[in-house]
Order: C-alpha cells, then structure tokens, then sequence
C-alpha cells in the first residue's frame, strides 16, 4: 500500500498546495481593511451577487477592448458566410465581403435593427474598426505590390502598355467629363472642380488586379499567352493608376496643380531611392536566400520596417500611406521562395481579419438609403454605364489595335472592367479627403459591386458565344487528365500510364491538373505551389522521354474544376486518387481515425461552418461525384505501393461490363506488361496481389466487393477502378 501511496506522491503534493492556496485566501478574506470608509453591511444574497456578476460583465461586453472583440467575431463570420454563398454563385470572395460590410452597415441592419445596430457599431467605436482596417490595408497593399513581376511586364512591355494605358485613358475621360456636370450636386465639402473630376475620373479607370488574376485562374488560362498578357497589362495598368493617384492626392491636399509640384518632385526622390537604392539591396537579399530556408527574424524586421517606412513617407508627402505600402512591395525581390516567405507571415491575417474589416468600414459608410430619388438610380446607371463603356471599349479598341482577336480582345476588355476591393480604397480616400459626398460614395460602390460581378458571368457567356468546337475524331492521341493533390500521387499516376502505354510519347497526351483550394490565395504563393507541386512530375517525364502538359488553378470548388478541366482539355480519361477513406498514408489514415471519433451527430451540427471554412474537402469523399461526370471515361486510382512501371497486369471483370472491356482494349493495346485475366468469384484477392503489381477492375464491381468485405483494400496490389463513359 505505501508502494502505492509513493507512486502518487505528484498527485498528493498538487492537492496539498491547493488546499494550502484556499486556506490562504480564505484567512485573507476575513482581514479587515483598514482603508475601507463604510462598514460592511452584511451578507450579500445569491441574487444581489449575481446582480454584481451582470454588471461586471455588461462592463467588459461595452469596454473598448471588449466591442472591438465582439465587432470583430460577427464581422468575420458574416462576411465569410456571405462569401461563402457567392462562391457557390461562381462569383469571386470579395464581392460577398463588401456587400456583407454594406449588409452590416446603416443602409441595412441599421434601417431594419437600429437597436442591435447602435448597440454593435456605436458612433465612438468606428474609428477604432477604421484604424484597424487601414493597417490591415498597408500589409494588404504590400502583398498586392509584391505579386507584380516586373519581369513579366518587361516581356510584353509594348503590348500590355497600350492596353492598359488606353484601358484608363478612355474611362478617365469620360468619367472627369462626367464629373463636371455632377459636380454642383454631388461633390464633396473640401471638392473643387479639378480634384472631383480627377478622383471620379480616376475611380472610372482602376482594374482590381487581385480579382482580375483570380478569375484569369479560374478559367485556366493563367500559362495561356492571353492569361499572361491579360496580368502583364492589368499590373501595367495598376502601377499607372497607383502613381496617377498620388498625383491626384498630391493636388487635392495641396490645393492647386502648381503648388503640388513640389509634392510631385519629393515623391520623385523617393521613388528614386526606392527603386535605384532599396530594390538592389532587396535583390541581393533575395538571392542570398535561395539556399537557405528558413530567413532569419532580421530579415523579415528588415523587410516590415521598410514597410512602415515607405508607408510613412508617402502620408507625409500627402500621397497616403498605402501607395508607399505599394511600391514597398513592387521592390521586393523576384525570388518566389523569398516573397512566399514575406506573404505567408502577412498574408493570412490580412485577408482573413482585417480586409473584412476594411469592407465592414466602408460598408458603416455606405448609406444606400441616401439613394431616395429615381434621379440618384438614373445617375447611378449612368456612372456604371460610363464606366463599362469607357474601360471595355478603351481596352478593346487597343487590343484590336496591337493585333489580337474580336474575342480576345473582348475578353481582355472585360476582364480589365474587374475593379473590386481598389476601387474601395480608393473611394475611401475620397471620402475621407471630403472629396466625395455620402450620396456619390454609395453611387461609385454600387457601380464596383455591378461592373466586378458581371465579369465572370459575361466572360462564360463570351467563351460560349466563341467556343471552338473540335471533335475527338480529328485527334491522333488518347487524352489523359490525371488530378493529383500530392506529388506521390501524381507520381504513381505516371507510373500507372507507364504500364498501360509503352510509349506515351507517341500514343497520348498528358495534363497534370493540381488545384490549390481557397480562391484568396496570393499570386506569388500561387506560383510557388504550382512549381513545388508539379516539379517531381516534370522531373520524372522529362527523364522519361514524354512531355507532361500543367493545368494549375485556384478555386473553392475543387470539384466543379475538375469537372471543368476534362471539358476544356477534351480528356478522353480523367485519373483521380482515391479519397481519404481509401488512402494508404499513415498521416491520411489519422485523420480518418480523428474524423471519426469527433462524431457523426457533431460532424452534422457543424457541418455548415465546414463548408464556410473550405475545410470540407478534409473530409468529404468525392469518389462518387467523379464517377459521375458524363463526358470521359473515370480511373480512380488506389495507390498501394507502385514506385515503378508494373511488369504484371490484372483484370478483374464480371458480367456486368458496362463498357469496361471496350475501354480496357482501348488503354492496353501497346502494353508491354503481362496482362492476366480473371473473373469475379473465380479468383481470391491475394493471389491476385502476390502475382500482379496493378490491378484494373470495374467501379461498380469493387462497390459491390467493397460492400461484402470491407477489409478488401489491404487484400489488392495497386488497383485502377474504371467507369466508361457514359454517352
């Protein structure tokens, strides 16, 4: 027994020191206080108590700090929510996020809610959401100039220059012309002529880059010599704006056009210094860290301070601090390793907190209820159809000027109509400068909520109107799709075309599609998956002699890509791995464990918050919407081991073929593997897998197999499920 006692003597000393620590606190409690100027008046009853307890904690929900708190909490989730339900609508993000902040604005809750409203938003807490915002806005800023590659421009510096000079040239003109007239009604309080025409003029004009290369990702065509003219010519385009901004800024703070000049020439130096100083200082950095990987903490202090640095400078000059915050990140280093390393600690936080934020702000600014009159929606009509007008038309006659297609040019000119969350900012600084009315504001936003929306929309309905329609019968090659998640997978789908093609150089054509899920991830980071991810492939084919075709997109529905990709590549075979549930990886296999043991009745409960946060596809097995797709032949592949060319082949068949043998004749008649047949209920599993290093098997016939050994995937080699098409 005191063996036992002994082996608890952690335990015991832990309940001696509590019990020590009550005996303690109750002795002081009973201490009277020589302080104190009212005696007590007896004992306080469990209701008063509770009372206290009320008062207490009505004190911390009101606090500044206790508000922001709360602010923040419903700000994020609202506004992922709503993003959320726009995503499904095939739309980008950030359209759900600035309506969310105008849902929780005046123009909405506070018409329907005053008192919740009042309660959540009051007058005095606004400033400490808009601060927060515009410091969410400098690393966003920041991020958004560290994803132009000069580099890129430089290569179609000609082209992209005219289009995207004559993209903001024609809305600029129309939209100051505008301006002239609206001005009397409409203008700001500290607004003269020149500085309202100049800022509607300039919010007419600006692309939203972001937007532009999510949609240019989401339609596969980011590698396409029209996707990188389309980005060289909007990062054009943004840097232009950018500079024509802070001129326009430099003119409304100083009041006159002569007297910003001396504005005009101090932000002349420091760009100098940036860009002849700053840049080859960073360059050198990022070359340095090629071969290291992990950079150290003076690095990226280095890198934040010049961050607030130029940020500083630029509101000191009067040019506002996110246009330095800009061209801070236009001098960070090419290196993709290196400016992964800056967005992924920057990132992050930025989108996820404080843009929403931001749109929040802007949305406590927008007051849709100052529309009142039939004239104010005419007028806004008129604004979004000056500003469709002025940036598509600029953007297609140039492009037709430089050479390209009616559709091309069309869909550039579209695209570049993208303005998104910059207008925003810009509208912001307007507001703030007193430049813009409340009642122009809600005009311009509505105007940036219409002209970004209708672009995915119109560039579908375009590609329809102009869709190249080939037919499979003039095509020499078998057209394989394989989608891989990791580099293993994808790996063993080459090496599984290996074993069916003898030569897959001269009999099919191969497209790698990787998905990186999460619509708002960075361009840079974008790139940098995309090279980490597809480099074992391209490694493995090229010392195999046959080429290998990337298909790399960013999405929030990695289904309706895939979906999409076997469509746009005429694949006549899509190859997929086999979901979470079927995974032979040990890491896969403990989180299949976890995922159970959370519960299923508690998996339904917040099942809905799964799917707001993207983290469905952690979970969910998508097998049975990839066998579905009508207009290819569907290979889910169950990866058990295959690191190299198999050498024995089985088939595994049954009397329901449904097209399975037609298509197995079709992807085996050049294999130099032994081919061994066999037929369902004539042969045990393991033989098969002592015997064989690929197994090939009807979907439905392993369901039902599934169905009556659940234990069956430790039993098979490598296995390759087949589902004709269906037509």
């Amino acid at each position: 027994m005191s063996r036992k006692w002994y082996k608890q003597k952690d335990l015991l000393y832990y309940i001696a020191i509590l019990i020590a620590g009550v005996i303690v606190v109750g002795i002081l409690s009973q201490l009277p206080d020589p302080h104190a100027h009212a005696e007590p008046t007896g004992k306080v009853s469990l209701g008063e108590a509770f009372g206290i307890f009320t008062d207490i904690l009505h004190g911390h929900v009101t606090s500044t700090f206790g508000l922001l708190l709360l602010q923040v909490i419903v700000i994020l989730i609202f506004a992922r929510f709503v993003a959320w339900l726009f995503t499904k609508m095939g739309q980008p993000s950030v359209i759900g996020e600035i309506l969310a902040g105008i849902i929780l604005g005046p123009s909405v809750v506070g018409w329907l809610w005053p008192e919740g409203f009042n309660f959540l938003f009051p007058q005095e807490s606004l400033h400490n959401i808009s601060l927060l915002s515009q410091f969410g806005l400098i690393l966003f800023m920041f991020v958004i100039g560290m994803e132009l590659n000069l580099e890129e421009i430089k290569k179609q510096l000609r082209q992209s220059f005219v289009i995207a000079h004559s993209g903001i040239v024609a809305p600029f003109i129309l939209g100051a012309i505008l301006a002239v007239f609206l001005y009397e009604e409409y203008s700001g309080a500290d607004a003269t002529v020149l500085t309202f025409a100049l800022f509607v003029g300039i919010t007419l004009s600006v692309t939203a880059f972001p937007v532009l290369a999510r949609i240019i990702q989401e339609q596969g065509k980011m590698q396409s010599r029209l996707g990188i003219l389309s980005m060289a010519s909007a990062a054009n385009g943004d840097i232009t704006a950018w500079c024509l901004l802070a001129v326009i800024m430099a003119i409304a703070q100083a009041g006159s056009a002569l007297s910003a000049l001396f504005t005009i020439l101090f932000a002349g130096v420091y760009m100098a210094i940036m860009f002849g100083v700053v840049r080859p200082l960073f360059a050198m950095i990022g070359a340095t860290y090629q071969t290291k990987e992990v950079a150290g903490k003076g690095v990226v202090a280095l890198s934040f301070t010049l961050l607030l640095i130029s940020a500083y400078v630029t509101e000191v000059l009067g040019l506002h601090a996110l246009f330095g915050a800009f061209i801070a990140g236009v001098v960070m280093p090419d290196n993709l390793n290196f400016r992964h390393m800056l967005t992924e600690k920057i990132e992050d936080v930025a989108l996820a907190i404080f843009l929403p934020l931001f749109f929040v702000s802007s949305g406590l600014s927008t007051e849709i209820g100052l529309l009142n009159t039939s004239t104010h929606w005419w007028i806004t009509g008129l604004i979004t159809l000056v500003a469709i007008i002025g940036k598509i038309g600029g953007t297609y006659s140039a492009c037709r000027v430089v050479g390209e297609t009616p559709h091309d040019s069309l869909y550039m000119g579209i695209l570049m109509n993208t303005r998104g969350l910059m207008e925003l900012v810009i509208l912001s600084m307007g507001l703030e400068l007193g430049i813009l009315s409340p009642v122009i504001y809600a005009m311009l936003v509505i105007m940036t909520l219409v002209t970004t929306f209708m672009t995915t929309p119109v560039i579908n309905l375009t590609n329809k109107i102009w869709a190249k329609r080939a037919t499979r019968a003039d095509r020499k090659h078998f057209h394989i799709l394989f989608s891989f998640a990791r580099s293993k997978m994808g790996l063993t789908m080459l090496h599984i075309v290996e074993s069916l093609f003898a030569k897959p150089e001269e009999s099919v054509e191969l497209v790698g599609l990787h998905l990186t899920v999460g619509s708002d991830t960075s361009k840079s980071d974008a790139e940098l998956y995309r090279s980490q991810n597809f480099a074992p492939i391209q490694s493995h084919a090229d010392a195999s002699g046959y080429g290998v075709e990337e298909y790399y997109e960013v999405t929030d529905d990695p289904l309706h890509s895939i979906a999409k990709a076997t469509r746009v590549k005429g694949a006549d075979l899509l190859l997929v791995g086999a979901g979470l549930e079927l995974s032979a990886n040990p890491e896969d296999k403990a989180m299949r464990e976890r995922h159970l043991k959370f519960g299923r009745s508690l998996s339904k409960i917040f099942s809905q918050t799964i799917n707001f946060f993207n983290l469905h596809n952690l979970f969910e097995d998508h097998t049975e919407d990839f066998v579905r797709i009508p207009h290819c032949a569907i290979g889910v592949v169950i990866d058990r081991g295959l690191e190299q060319q198999a050498k024995q082949i089985a088939i595994l068949s049954d009397q329901k073929e449904e097209g399975f043998r037609s298509l197995v004749e079709t992807i085996t008649q050049t294999t130099e593997a032994t081919i061994k047949q066999y037929q369902a209920g004539q042969v045990e599993l393991e033989e098969i897998k002592s015997s064989c290093d690929l197994l090939l098997m009807p979907y439905h016939l392993w369901q039902e197999l599934r169905t009556e050994d659940p234990e069956i995937i430790h039993k098979i080699p490598t296995t390759l499920l087949l589902q004709a098409n269906k037509k």
